[in-house]
């Protein structure tokens, strides 16, 4: 890890594994691309991220490396693949982007799960571990997520862990055709008190 001078980082090192009483979080690769096609074709997880499907394995493949594996290279946010103890299987993803370093110090989280394993604490242990990275070690003092106003479950699973609704950027995403609202949520370093 390299820091700043003001004590903050600025690269990341080695990839972090995480590891909660139920989970780890891990390193994604291009081995996870069957994964990641299967999961982003999900039809709720297009819906509620507004982002079309892979047309095919090999875009799964490009999208996975862009949105997973290149952001960590290039210092610019973190995807971790989340997956149960004792499992073999990925059940969904997380992380950060749009990490801004200079003069900000904040990014955007995202995060997803099969269907089958919603509404089961899986995401709250998860995110939990992540803010607690991000805000420990990435030095963050901001994380915002978007989310689609009518995503009730994401929206009780931030207020749960703590974040404040700060409004709605009106039409702000373009999806089949139609414009679309995010309701914003952010928390800061010094509200965050571990889950």
């Amino acid at each position: 890890m390299k820091l700043d001078e003001d004590g903050r980082m600025v690269e990341f090192g080695e990839f972090p594994t995480l590891e909660t009483e139920h989970l780890i979080l891990r390193q994604m690769t291009v081995d996870d691309a069957r994964f990641y096609f299967r999961h982003f074709s999900e039809p709720t997880i297009v819906e509620l991220t507004a982002y079309e499907a892979p047309a095919n394995i090999d875009a799964a493949r490009e999208e996975l490396l862009l949105f997973c594996i290149d952001n960590f290279k290039a210092n610019t946010g973190i995807r971790w693949g989340v997956m149960k103890k004792g499992g073999t299987d990925l059940i969904g993803t997380l992380g950060f982007h749009n990490w801004v370093k200079d003069g900000g110090y904040h990014a955007r989280a995202g995060y997803d799960l099969v269907p089958e394993e919603r509404r089961k604490g899986i995401m709250t242990e998860a995110f939990s571990a992540a803010i607690d990275y991000a805000f420990r070690e990435m030095r963050l003092n901001r994380i915002e997520v978007l989310i689609a106003p009518e995503n009730e479950a994401s929206i009780r699973l931030v207020r749960k862990l703590g974040f404040k609704f700060e409004g709605i950027l009106r039409e702000h995403a373009l999806f089949r055709g139609k414009f679309l609202d995010d309701a914003v949520y952010s928390l800061l370093s010094s509200e965050w008190t571990k889950k």
